[in-house]
């Protein structure tokens, strides 16, 4: 029995617009036979990526309104016990599992990868409306020539600032297109102590965020071996020791969107989408300007970080799973996950145009300048790369705490990954 919902797929998923009379009978003849029986997909991810409640807005109620045949049985990466390993352990093998670019090395190696080419041409998917360095991405972090998987969203990149802070100090606000230089400079008038407090002007969130600009690995995947210990990553480290070096800003605090949304002592915040983090930070009076840039790589941020929809190989339902998929990337869903702050991967102006819109606490926030900065190309991710960042920033600290310089604090990086694979 060929589904009718399938039809209405063909006829409107890929141009978002209603096909003529002529065309609709076309495809309806060309249309496959997909069957329309009952189907339960195991759908494994991280709750703390997405919601529940976003899950079941944003992938559940749209797939069922076009496909009442499948359900869903969803399963918690981020959960004790049901870790991706943990589930193939106990013979529970998902049908899909959402990734991130930079953390691929985590459904990868494992005997899942399927190349889904072969569904996106059945299905007759257009990729040329979605991000293109997005689509690329996963090639490249998978070290690939063919999809195993397709982006459904991806990060913004901007700089984050509190207006009060500014405002108390009398400084002039960012502007879109500074570079890092112009950035520290900034953030150097903005670190003051002042009744007591403690004010920061700048915390550029460590070398992973930074090195990413750059698309500097941390492992060669042909060689295992580190790559740390070069000039790339010397002038990372070394804007690193410049900025944690202005006195009174010398406090790493990675990941620092609790102490810029509930502190108030960080004046600027250059980091990934944190609007969900600014949902009740009621008492802050903050906006974004573009993410700073380096003049070599004019407006360019960090590497694409997206959230990566795979199929796995041993699933019977791969049909059924890309009808999902391609309902996650058709143009009413990415609209709305547009319209909650999140970035979608489908390209376009009316895409932007819708950005933030149900956002009552981002009205008046220059939310169009998260698009002014294209990610940087990914670099290849190995088995390796959690503990070799986890490596990096502890070298980093040392570093910001004298302990190390900059050279030393690399060479024993790289040693320290080094010995750390050959353990493994």
């Amino acid at each position: 029995m060929i589904s009718a919902a399938f039809m209405s797929l063909l006829a409107s998923g890929c141009s978002g617009t209603k096909a003529g009379e002529a065309e609709q009978k076309e495809k309806e003849k060309e249309a496959l036979a997909i069957s329309d029986a009952p189907v339960t997909l195991r759908f494994a991810y991280p709750f703390n990526w997405v919601l529940e409640s976003e899950f079941k807005q944003y992938i559940e109620e749209p797939v069922k309104k076009r496909y009442p045949n499948i359900s869903f049985e969803v399963y918690n990466l981020a959960a004790k016990g049901q870790s991706l390993d943990e589930l193939l352990a106990a013979g529970t093998i998902p049908d899909m599992v959402m990734t991130a670019s930079p953390l691929m090395e985590r459904y990868m190696g494992r005997g899942l990868d399927e190349n889904i080419e072969p569904l996106i041409k059945k299905f007759r998917f257009d990729l040329t409306k979605l991000n293109k360095v997005a689509v690329d991405g996963v090639k490249i972090v998978s070290q690939t020539d063919y999809l195993i998987g397709l982006p459904w969203t991806m990060h913004f990149y901007a700089n984050y600032y509190n207006k009060t802070i500014f405002d108390k100090f009398g400084v002039e606000y960012p502007r879109n297109g500074m570079t890092w230089e112009e950035t520290y400079e900034l953030g150097k008038k903005l670190t003051r102590n002042e009744g007591g407090i403690q004010y920061r002007g700048l915390e550029p969130d460590g070398p992973v965020r930074i090195g990413s600009i750059w698309s500097l690995p941390y492992v060669d995947p042909k060689t295992n071996k580190a790559v740390v210990n070069t000039d790339g990553w010397k002038k990372v480290f070394d804007l690193l020791k410049k900025i944690y070096d202005i006195p009174g800003n010398g406090e790493v605090k990675l990941n620092a969107a609790g102490q810029f949304a509930n502190d108030g002592i960080l004046a600027m915040y250059p980091s990934l989408n944190l609007l969900s983090n600014l949902k009740d930070a009621k008492q802050l009076n903050w906006d974004i300007v573009q993410y700073p840039q380096f003049k070599e790589l004019p407006n360019t941020g960090m590497q694409v970080d997206e959230y990566v929809i795979h199929i796995t190989k041993q699933s019977k339902y791969k049909d059924q799973a890309f009808q999902v998929l391609a309902t996650m990337l058709s143009e009413e869903v990415q609209k709305d996950l547009a319209r909650i702050g999140r970035v979608p991967v489908m390209t376009g102006k009316d895409m932007e145009e819708e950005f933030g819109k149900n956002l009552d606490y981002a009205k008046g926030k220059n939310l169009k300048n998260a698009f002014l900065t294209q990610p940087a190309k990914p670099f290849v991710v190995t088995k390796h790369d959690a503990k070799a960042k986890t490596i990096m920033i502890e070298g980093m600290n040392a570093m910001v705490k004298g302990q190390k310089d900059v050279n030393t604090a690399l060479r024993e990086a790289e040693e320290s990954i080094n010995a750390y694979i050959a353990t493994q």
